[in-house]
């Protein structure tokens, strides 16, 4: 199916109009007890996540195996999975986002860089070749990225990315095509990618991979969403660790550089 955010609204839709059957009565219960248990555990990622996707796995094996769904396509059971785990996450959000110091830290210490970096760094410190270079289009994947933070549910989040993703993946094979260059790999993606990253600066962007890292369903993190996503988590981490010689600049002049954003930002 498409991966456009309003399917993601008709599977909770459809998703809670299933739970309002008196014969999901067992289901709303356990949906409800797994929350208000899970709400009184102390924050720990680690058990946090683990939690949450063996109640997922444990919920879809029970959909499949209920009356409710009997009949039911594996993309109508996919969108049940979906919609549970839009319903849970959301509620379960500001317990776990962005929800101990070392996160919120590394958001800030991340945004600051971006910050900084967007204002000297050119497609061409990154290697990308003229080609392949089109800020106007770019444009639109930033945008895409930007929407992160309008979502409360991992899919959705996920979704901002692929959409991104996609935006610069179709640039890249139409410029390709229209100069006779080979079809453009991850050689070519990657970087296209950290430019794009850098200038949207999403807020809490740290947060926000390691949320979908945790709590998008497992068995939907593969595949192309797994290729992507793993593309941005690699952008990620070049973009924490940027200094003059990823962007082949000499030292002196990504000092300089670094100090008049710093100038313009506190100005």
């Amino acid at each position: 199916g498409s991966m456009e955010n309003t399917d993601v609204f008709l599977g909770l839709h459809d998703f809670l109009e299933r739970m309002r059957k008196p014969s999901a009565g067992d289901f709303v219960k356990s949906i409800k007890s797994f929350i208000v248990s899970f709400s009184n555990n102390a924050p720990d990622p680690e058990k946090d996540c683990a939690m949450v996707q063996e109640f997922f796995s444990k919920m879809e094996a029970a959909f499949r195996a209920h009356p409710l769904w009997s009949g039911c396509s594996e993309e109508e059971l996919d969108s049940a999975g979906d919609g549970l785990e839009k319903y849970v996450m959301t509620k379960l959000f500001t317990r776990v986002f962005a929800s101990n110091t070392e996160e919120v830290i590394a958001d800030e210490k991340l945004f600051q860089k971006m910050s900084l970096v967007q204002q000297f760094i050119s497609p061409e410190n990154l290697d990308i070749q003229p080609t392949f270079q089109n800020e106007s289009s770019w444009l639109l994947a930033q945008k895409e990225l930007q929407k992160i933070n309008m979502y409360k549910a991992p899919r959705d989040k996920l979704v901002c990315i692929l959409n991104c993703c996609k935006v610069i993946n179709n640039l890249l094979l139409n410029a390709s095509i229209a100069s006779n260059e080979n079809a453009p790999g991850a050689n070519e993606f990657l970087p296209v990618l950290i430019y794009v990253t850098i200038k949207a600066n999403p807020p809490q962007l740290h947060s926000n991979l390691l949320y979908i890292q945790r709590y998008r369903r497992e068995s939907k993190l593969v595949g192309e969403a797994a290729y992507f996503f793993t593309n941005i988590l690699s952008a990620e981490s070049f973009i924490s660790n940027i200094d003059a010689k990823s962007i082949s600049l000499d030292e002196a002049e990504f000092e300089k550089n670094m100090e008049s954003a710093r100038a313009r930002i506190s100005g």
